[in-house]
């Protein structure tokens, strides 16, 4: 079980490094990001490097959340 928390938390805190990237490179908090880009208020960027961004930052927030759920499960055994 050890092993799986350690693996868990490494890989969220990767996850939260690279999510501070985005946010400092687009002067947004993820959470905002995320939140706003599901809602359509933030339009698709015609410049792909953008775009290509806003995909990985949004599946990276994905990802963390389900890491989250998957820690909180962990934790209640």
């Amino acid at each position: 079980m050890l092993s799986e928390v350690e693996r868990l938390i490494l890989r969220r805190r990767w996850i939260l490094r690279q999510l501070r990237y985005f946010e400092e490179r687009y002067m947004m908090d993820s959470r905002e990001f995320y939140e706003r880009w599901c809602r359509g208020e933030i339009p698709e960027p015609l410049d792909p490097h953008v775009h290509g961004d806003f995909i990985v930052w949004y599946g990276l927030v994905e990802e963390l959340c389900r890491l989250e759920r998957e820690l909180t499960r962990v934790f209640r055994k």
